[in-house]
């Protein structure tokens, strides 16, 4: 039995009473909690491993419930100033059509690498990586994912489906990048349909259960009904969840002028293992549909800003009592993964657009980044809490800070003016993964080889793609 006693922190348990601890002592033993309570309450055993967290605030892990972190290679580039189609068919596609295997690895290690420092310990990945190829590449990135140590729904992303009129649309699009190189993600039905069956026998809940995997539809309007049934019953089969992109744009309407929403609903394939992913576009109508379904949602507020998509009426997903989490997304259209950053710019963007400050309060926050979360992806009986029986994903953070003090309400500290770049350290499934802002898969040699190959490599899949990533300066302002 591994014992760690996290001891004299200041303890956010986010338990059924939401208890806060001045003092408190978080005991693990192996991959799950056994005790939390004020320091004077819990006796820490003989033998076991003491984390000294005095001046830290220790709360439950992160939850990142959708991102696409293959894509980091492809940042700070190419990407800048688009719309969302601009932005997939001028950079996004193209650049990933350029990876090779050894990049899918290297930019998962580097963004595995950024989101445990940032205090995040479960992910769902939504990949799209060598569409043509994918099940080599679903190999590796599961193989980073289970060493690095971070627990991760695996979501594997398709298309097999255009609306009649996207090829000439597309067609206008890519006009205005001739240089680059096009590529589509568009495959044959049957043999998505037989990868994902062969992604799931290989690797739904290996690493002791900490991966798992689900499929992800890209859409409603660029995935076939079949295609979408299909990723429900696997859902249901494999007791997971299912991810869809949906009203990320107006433009996503499968039939006519049907919300997606509605159209989800009209073939039964709402479901309470559905996690929507956007939801920017969405009426009151869409909501009562999307909540009586009990299906959950994950809001990208960075994200929908960067790519001029639109803000999602988070207000009105909590009033209606649908499950919200938060993700960071690509890490090309977000460019950073940091949830304590991005529940900031939440918070801002929600008050400053409903003339309310309190259209989101920080617990209503904090909730969403981590009980939200948690029951979005299928795990709310499992993390997102510190609490007996809940597993062992703990994060502390330095306190002891200039932006950090004062500290009187904890919540307010941590969405206000906390970022991931206060967590030092970070045990998943009772793993120290990162212990004092070092992880314990690499060492300071290896990470600055890590972060020299994936400048390199960025550079090369640029050049592979034919994206610029470099441009004359942009401003309208102090002009001579």
């Amino acid at each position: 039995m591994t014992l760690i006693a996290i001891t004299g922190g200041r303890v956010l348990t986010m338990d059924e009473q939401r208890r806060i601890l001045d003092r408190g002592t978080v005991l693990v033993e192996d991959d799950r909690i056994a005790a939390v309570g004020p320091d004077r309450e819990i006796d820490v055993p003989a033998g076991a491993e003491v984390l000294d967290a005095r001046g830290r605030i220790v709360m439950p892990g992160l939850v990142n419930a959708h991102t696409h972190g293959t894509q980091s290679l492809l940042r700070a580039g190419g990407n800048q100033d688009r719309d969302l189609l601009d932005w997939m068919f001028n950079d996004l596609y193209p650049g990933l059509a350029a990876y090779t295997l050894s990049d899918v690895r290297v930019g998962l290690e580097l963004f595995c690498l950024e989101a445990l420092r940032a205090g995040i310990t479960t992910v769902v990945l939504n990949d799209h990586v060598h569409p043509f190829d994918p099940l080599p590449a679903v190999d590796t990135a599961v193989e980073v994912l289970g060493r690095t140590g971070i627990r991760a729904v695996y979501a594997r992303m398709f298309t097999d489906a255009v609306r009649p009129a996207s090829p000439g649309f597309l067609d206008s699009v890519r006009a205005r990048e001739p240089d680059v190189r096009p590529a589509s993600v568009l495959r044959d039905t049957d043999a998505i349909l037989a990868d994902l069956d062969a992604i799931y026998r290989e690797h739904d809940n290996s690493y002791g259960g900490r991966v798992r995997v689900c499929a992800s539809p890209s859409t409603a309007s660029t995935t076939s009904l079949r295609a979408l049934a299909f990723a429900r019953d696997r859902a249901r089969a494999h007791g997971g969840i299912w991810a869809l992109h949906l009203s990320e744009t107006p433009g996503d309407r499968p039939v006519g002028e049907m919300s997606a929403v509605r159209y989800l609903d009209s073939h039964r394939l709402l479901d309470s293992r559905l996690l929507l992913g956007h939801c920017v576009h969405v009426d009151a109508a869409d909501i009562r549909m999307i909540r009586r379904a009990g299906a959950s949602i994950s809001t990208q507020p960075v994200s929908n800003g960067v790519l001029g998509s639109g803000i999602a009426p988070v207000p009105a997903f909590l009033q209606a009592g649908v499950t919200v989490g938060i993700g960071t997304d690509d890490a090309n259209c977000n460019d950073a993964c940091d949830v304590l950053a991005d529940l900031k710019t939440l918070g801002v963007l929600q008050r400053g657009t409903h003339h309310d400050p309190g259209a989101v309060t920080a617990e209503e926050l904090i909730e969403i980044a981590t009980i939200g979360g948690a029951h979005a992806v299928g795990m709310g009986g499992d993390i997102g809490r510190l609490a007996p029986g809940f597993k062992a994903d703990v994060v502390l953070l330095d306190a002891r800070q200039p932006h950090l003090t004062p500290a009187s309400s904890l919540p307010a500290v941590l969405v206000w003016q906390a970022s991931g770049r206060d967590v030092r350290t970070v045990i998943v499934d009772g793993r120290v993964v990162v212990r004092d802002g070092v992880v314990d898969w690499l060492d300071a040699e290896a990470e600055a080889d890590l972060l020299a190959s994936a400048t390199e490599r960025a550079a090369a899949i640029a050049v592979r793609a034919g994206i610029a990533t470099t441009r004359p300066w942009e401003s309208r302002a102090f002009r001579p």
